[in-house]
């Protein structure tokens, strides 16, 4: 393989390109069939158990332990240093809540080189009016103190503070200490920290509550963020309600996981208790669930445990998973998720290897050339690399803000789902995903595009030319829309265009290359775009990637108002292994036949959704299908409706239950994403199941499911002895 380059200087990438160990790492995972994502949130495998724990020993051992304590610390993983701050900030917010009228969930923040102020005020708005409010950012120590007198915040982060020097350490130190006497919580940005850094005298003096890493602890080869801090912190967090109110769909990817064990295990020596700790965790499954509870979600594990092992996904290969019940049987399933619709060829595809892994030189500027293949795909020449489709959907919002800068509204429809870093959260329509977060961006209306007055209520809101933007996911996979977005709303927002000056944007990070029938979810559609985001499709199954795409229009509009900003986004997240793997996607579109082949398949899940039961008595109420993705909404129907939601626990569970041991068939929430490359029987088998589904009533569905976890606890295995652990602890991954 090729060696590792040097990283370059300038207006700097934060990722590196891709050297033996991760192209290595890369390599087995694919040869080995092991899953790098298959669901989001819920995904537990024994590298993320594993690199949670090292991660808490490493924040402990850098200074945020106090002398004598054996604390644990629990981490959330994210794909980027500034998801992992944006998600710092929401948790400094929603644990803070109680207090919000004092502080108005304002955070201080100390940011030197400016480029967390850049991204939050691409405008230089000011803190009110800024793309994501409430941060009150500066760059140095004095300016940072002096902010404080007279304002109440709820946070105060530190970005970089191991470059401090005594003095300014002194200075911010103090600032701590009365920030934290007011009830603020302290975050440090160790986002550059080397993997085998001794304590560091600033996490020591500033006693963080979190602490934010970033993409060193992968050697910066593969997108990674982490925010960590004791269970305390996470309180907010840690209920069945609130468990996954902050998500993403990469982040604890198998790949990046072992990436961090493999940078941080070195520093460790072989009789170290961590290895122990590894070794058990790779031995016994509940050991990994132990272990994840304790250091990265404890809600995960609790659905875990009622689930048995169902959610346990083993192996994988193109549209077929295998999931290890708790008793070690293990079930065959057709893969009705796609690591919510990742990829084009199903999980580990050969060519991945072979084409991409193999075959990749770092050398080649696979960053350039993917641009130049969606500028020929979508017609937006402009691309902006992006590490998850929350962070294309950032960049994309921020572009048309700095393209737009005189016009300040933003219109998004309801049941929009965009990400949830404070930015992109501005596409999630869902008013409970963001009410803890605030403030957040106040100048967007959301507009139910399926009521009767849509059309003129769209048609008002963009008649003063106020709207720099209009925001849209045309088909939705995570809300209660049940049908793609109305034709004669998108025929008046293409008529407004020219009239009122606005941008569109689409949002095709889930439905681009026939997920939903076409090429993109778009065409056919609304004839001009000026701005895209992709993500999932580009991902390959296989490494977290994406990109946001504007027209030429748009980039030098934005350029204008912010060049340097402009630079940074195009810079920041640009990866060749990530882009190489984009290009091999798009390039197996075609090759594979996935527009024939997705015809066909769209028309079996048609058939299928029309023989679905309609009468009164069943758990499936209303029902919809784009091309391969759809959604089946699940009800309680008779008198049991008053004492179950079906959207509750016990649905939920009973249904993921009935999918995976009735049907044989990977379907966990209430929408199905089936593989592209999926065979007719297969699809078939998917479709015959939802057909049984409707005709099961609520009683029967959650008897099946007690009579599931009755007969795994009869018959679970037994742990392993200690004595029969491996002899050599550190081969644990």
């Amino acid at each position: 393989m090729p060696p590792n380059p040097p990283a370059t200087t300038g207006p700097e990438p934060h990722l590196r390109p891709a050297g033996p160990q991760t192209l290595g790492i890369l390599a087995e995972l694919i040869a080995q069939e092991q899953p790098v994502f298959a669901m989001p949130s819920w995904f537990v495998t024994t590298e993320a158990a594993q690199a949670g724990h090292l991660i808490s020993e490493f924040v402990g051992e850098l200074g945020i332990r106090p002398a004598g304590a054996d604390a644990d610390y629990r981490s959330f993983f994210a794909n980027s240093r500034y998801e992992a701050l944006h998600g710092a900030v929401k948790l400094l917010r929603h644990r803070a809540a109680a207090t919000s009228a004092t502080h108005r969930g304002r955070v201080l923040v100390l940011d030197p080189d400016g480029t967390l102020t850049r991204r939050a005020d691409p405008l230089g708005e000011g803190p009110d009016r800024a793309l994501v409010p409430g941060l009150l950012t500066h760059a140095t120590v004095a300016e940072l103190g002096a902010a404080l007198r007279g304002t109440a915040v709820c946070g105060l982060v530190v970005r970089a503070p191991e470059r401090l020097d005594q003095s300014a350490l002194d200075a911010v130190t103090e600032v701590a200490r009365r920030a934290r006497a007011t009830g603020a919580r302290i975050v440090v940005d160790l986002s550059d920290i080397a993997p085998d850094s001794p304590a560091v005298p600033a996490v020591t003096a500033l006693r963080p509550d979190l602490v934010v890493l970033g993409e060193s602890l992968t050697g910066y080869e593969v997108p990674f963020g982490s925010f960590t801090g004791t269970h305390d912190t996470f309180a907010p967090w840690t209920t069945p309600k609130t468990g996954f109110l902050h998500s993403n769909t990469y982040g604890g990817n198998t790949v990046a996981m072992r990436a961090v064990i493999a940078r941080l295990l070195p520093r460790w020596d072989d009789g170290a208790p961590v290895h122990r700790r590894l070794a058990e965790a790779a031995a016994d499954r509940r050991a990994t669930l132990d272990l994840y509870a304790r250091h990265v979600n404890p809600m995960t594990v609790r659905m875990h445990r009622k689930l048995h092992g169902a959610l346990n996904v083993v192996r994988a290969k193109g549209s077929r998973l295998t999931v290890r019940l708790d008793s070690g049987r293990e079930l065959d399933l057709v893969d009705g998720l796609c690591g919510a619709g990742l990829g084009v060829a199903g999980h580990n595809p050969t060519d991945a290897l072979t084409e991409v892994v193999r075959g990749h030189d770092p050398a080649r500027d696979h960053v350039r050339e993917l641009e130049e293949v969606l500028a020929e795909e979508t017609g937006l020449p402009r691309a902006f690399p992006a590490v998850s489709g929350a962070s294309a959907v950032e960049s994309a919002l921020t572009l048309a803000r700095l393209a737009r800068p005189r016009q300040r509204r933003i219109v998004v429809f309801k049941h929009n789902y965009g990400g949830k870093t404070l930015v992109s959260l501005l596409a999630t329509a869902a008013e409970r995903t963001r009410a803890p977060f605030g403030p957040l961006y106040d100048d967007i209306r959301y507009i139910d595009p399926f009521t009767p007055h849509a059309v003129d209520e769209f048609r008002a809101e963009v008649a003063g030319g106020a709207v720099a933007l209009v925001w849209i996911e045309l088909v939705h996979g995570s809300s209660d829309a049940y049908a793609p977005i109305p034709g004669p709303l998108l025929d008046a927002v293409t008529e407004g265009r020219a009239a009122h000056g606005y941008l569109i944007g689409v949002d095709e990070v889930l439905t681009s290359y026939y997920r939903c029938g076409t090429r993109f979810a778009h065409h056919g559609r609304l004839p001009h775009v000026d701005l895209m985001s992709l993500s999932k499709a580009l991902s390959y199954g296989c490494f977290p990637t994406g990109a946001a795409l504007v027209s030429q229009e748009v980039y030098d509009a934005a350029r204008a108002s912010n060049p340097r900003l402009v630079e940074e986004l195009r810079a920041h997240h640009a990866h060749a292994l990530g882009a190489h793997f984009a290009l091999q996607a798009i390039a197996q579109v075609d090759a594979l036949g996935l527009p024939e082949r997705v015809r066909a398949l769209s028309r079996t899940v048609r058939t299928g959704l029309a023989a679905l039961d309609t009468g009164p008595r069943g758990v499936v109420g209303r029902r919809f299908a784009e091309g391969l993705l759809g959604r089946l909404e699940p009800r309680v129907p008779g008198p049991l409706g008053r004492f179950v939601d079906p959207e509750g626990e016990w649905m939920t569970y009973a249904f993921i239950v009935w999918w995976i041991t009735r049907a044989r068939a990977f379907v966990v929430y209430d929408v199905f994403l089936l593989p592209l490359t999926a065979t007719e029987r297969e699809i078939r088998q998917v479709m015959l199941g939802a057909r049984r589904l409707s005709r099961t009533g609520p009683v029967r569905l959650l008897g099946r499911a007690a009579l599931f976890r009755l007969g795994q606890r009869l018959s679970r295995r037994p742990a392993p002895h200690p004595s029969r652990m491996p002899a050599n602890p550190r081969s644990t991954t």
